[in-house]
């Protein structure tokens, strides 16, 4: 425990250090919600729901798919590619323990940059917390970061030079946040679009489970299918990961 604690406190002090990915995280959330609140303003989906009011719980995510799969994700891999998880082991700390490290600091990460983000939309558009919904919002939260987590872990199987996996991370980056509805409501996309993305862009489904429950408009319970998704796609990644590396194991 003593070891987490201090590898995720030296993690938070590598990711200061870090201004690209730190500027990232934390601006461009907020720039996307300053320019998209004043451009879409007046218009409404659904039932007349303002596209305002969805604009927090399509960010929130946004800054989780940066935490963990472009910061956490690259981050872990230039480890591995270095040895610095070698290293470790041979000082008595597993690569476990290094990882869980890295994890709880992209984590706290994601925390800070969504408080600051809820902070700016109070004070620009007089957005409001749905304290209420906390909860289930976190719940979301963390069912999205386990998406990301398995996207990153079948990721790192198949990667192993850093180079090559932070051009790869950032495009799927973009591809989740503008073909999965995280900058325009996937309303607003065309029907073959719309359903591109709910075949083939399963961040979709964690869009919708934390604008629901983010309006209040249904519980966790309402979203059934749509976390049996988000869990079902991400243990596929796993097992497809753990397969890949056994497979990997057998050439050496």
């Amino acid at each position: 425990m003593d070891n987490l604690i201090a590898l995720s406190g030296y993690q938070i002090k590598l990711l200061m250090r870090n201004a690209k990915s730190l500027i990232l995280g934390f601006s461009l959330p907020i720039a996307m919600f300053f320019i998209f609140s004043n451009l879409l303003g007046g218009y409404t989906v659904g039932e007349g729901t303002p596209i305002v009011d969805l604009l927090i719980p399509a960010y929130l995510p946004i800054i989780i798919v940066n935490g963990v799969l472009v910061i956490y994700g690259q981050t872990f891999l230039q480890y591995k590619e270095q040895g610095n998880l070698l290293k470790f082991k041979l000082l008595g700390i597993s690569g476990l323990t290094v990882s869980s490290g890295l994890y709880i600091a992209t984590f706290l990460f994601q925390i800070a940059a969504s408080v600051l983000l809820v902070a700016f939309a109070s004070v620009l558009k007089g957005i409001t917390l749905p304290y209420q919904s906390l909860p289930a919002i976190a719940v979301v939260f963390l069912l999205i970061n386990a998406y990301q987590f398995a996207l990153v872990y079948a990721l790192t199987s198949i990667i192993h030079k850093t180079v090559t996996y932070q051009a790869v991370s950032q495009l799927l980056f973009y591809y989740q946040i503008f073909l999965g509805g995280l900058t325009f409501p996937p309303e607003m996309f065309p029907d073959f679009l719309r359903k591109f993305v709910y075949l083939f862009n399963p961040i979709v489904y964690g869009l919708e489970m934390m604008r629901g429950v983010w309006a209040g408009t249904g519980s966790l319970l309402d979203y059934g299918k749509e976390a049996t998704i988000l869990l079902g796609v991400s243990v596929a990644l796993i097992v497809a990961g753990v397969w890949v590396q056994k497979k990997l194991n057998r050439t050496l």
